[in-house]
């Protein structure tokens, strides 16, 4: 028998030898087919629970405290906690010649009261407020109304019969109080 020779054949031009590149390695698929999808299906819905639940344990356990964050010799930790607001009041105040007729409340109410006064209550759900104080024959009078310490309307009246009149009312768009 006889071997290939690796010479030059008759009527064909010697082709000088190129060695192959070797052929990439594929990755192994770690799923197949349906398996991938049912994964991710999982996942998908898992997530969207979470999501729903906030984050939060539906199994109603409590999380043992060793994988809860410390909070101890945490300053900041506590200045971030939300505080309780105190409660808003308004005030109506009425200072002047002794005498004069006031009238003062939220809409729909209204109390009556003498100079000189000062009334805090606990701001309600009325949109409106007001106080007027009228002068009986002559003098001067002042009322202011506050929200919160603040004053948000301020009349002052002189002369026979005259009235000072303050009003306010909360602007439903910046839930801020302002003169009427």
């Amino acid at each position: 028998m006889s071997t290939p020779s690796r010479g030059r054949q008759p009527g064909r031009p010697q082709q000088p030898f190129q060695p192959q590149a070797p052929e990439p390695h594929k990755k192994k698929s770690t799923c197949a087919g349906v398996g991938c999808l049912g994964v991710v299906g999982i996942l998908v819905i898992a997530g969207a629970i979470f999501a729903a639940t906030g984050g939060k344990s539906s199994s109603g356990t409590a999380k043992s405290p060793a994988a809860a964050p410390s909070d101890a010799g945490n300053a900041s930790a506590s200045q971030s906690a939300p505080q309780k607001e105190a409660p808003q009041t308004v005030t109506y105040v009425v200072t002047g010649t002794s005498g004069a007729d006031v009238q003062y409340g939220p809409a729909g109410s209204l109390a009556q009261g003498k100079v000189p006064m000062s009334v805090t209550r606990p701001l309600e759900n009325p949109q409106h407020y007001a106080i007027t104080a009228q002068l009986q024959g002559g003098g001067h009078v002042t009322c202011q109304l506050k929200v919160n310490g603040r004053v948000i309307s301020q009349s002052t009246a002189s002369g026979g019969y005259t009235i000072a009149s303050c009003e306010i009312s909360k602007d439903t768009f910046s839930d801020k109080w302002t003169r009427f």
